[in-house]
């Protein structure tokens, strides 16, 4: 499955991407948004709704104090979206968790590195910790700067069945085509990339045609 990148500045932009998009699922990154208004308007689309308020440390679009994202959480999390994603390392991950957790919502943990991909070991014990929390889904995210990165990231699928792995940046598109088999959903961008390397949906929906959906 394909999840497509919402930024938008309103709750009626949103809409109006959902209704024109192909993806199966949407990242609505909260943290690019500017206005609030009318979020029940968004509860026809819950089912595909991905809450993401993304934290400036790991690529927010914008500085949202702690307090802040979690009101936004709590808000969003009223219209019981399909996930909503949370960083590891963030303050409020707990939280994000428990709110979740009592309305019934899917939980993505996530981790991002926008400078390197560490070590294989730094990765499978980063991995360990993550688990812990007992997320629906674990999302591990590093940067590429050799081709090498890609398998690296790719090898913690062997120890995780619920998990969305791959790098950012050029080099790291291979390990992001790997993720449409082997992720249960994985990202591509709807109009403008949101991260460095992103690919659209309509290339990954060529490639996934190009490359099957792994069940051969």
């Amino acid at each position: 499955m394909i999840a497509g990148t919402i930024k938008a500045k309103g709750i009626d932009e949103v809409i109006k991407i959902i209704e024109r998009g192909e993806a199966d699922l949407y990242e609505l990154r909260v943290d690019a948004m500017e206005s609030f208004e009318g979020i029940e308007k968004l509860k026809p689309f819950a089912g595909k709704l991905i809450i993401t308020v993304r934290s400036k440390e790991e690529g927010g679009f914008r500085e949202i104090r702690d307090e802040e994202r979690l009101k936004l959480f709590k808000e969003f999390l009223e219209i019981n979206p399909a996930f909503v994603d949370v960083e590891f390392k963030s303050k409020i991950a707990e939280d994000v968790i428990r709110l979740a957790r009592e309305k019934k919502v899917r939980v993505i943990i996530s981790y991002h590195d926008f400078e390197k991909t560490p070590s294989f070991e730094e990765l499978k014990a980063l991995l360990e910790e993550m688990k812990k929390l007992k997320a629906d889904v674990i999302k591990v995210v590093t940067f590429a700067k050799h081709h090498i990165d890609n398998v690296r990231i790719v090898r913690l699928y062997e120890y995780e069945k619920n998990l969305i792995a791959f790098c950012m940046g050029e080099k790291g598109k291979i390990s992001r085509a790997l993720s449409l088999i082997l992720s249960p959903f994985t990202y591509a961008s709807l109009d403008e990339a949101a991260a460095p390397g992103q690919l659209s949906a309509e290339d990954m929906k060529l490639l996934l045609a190009l490359i099957g959906d792994g069940n051969d």
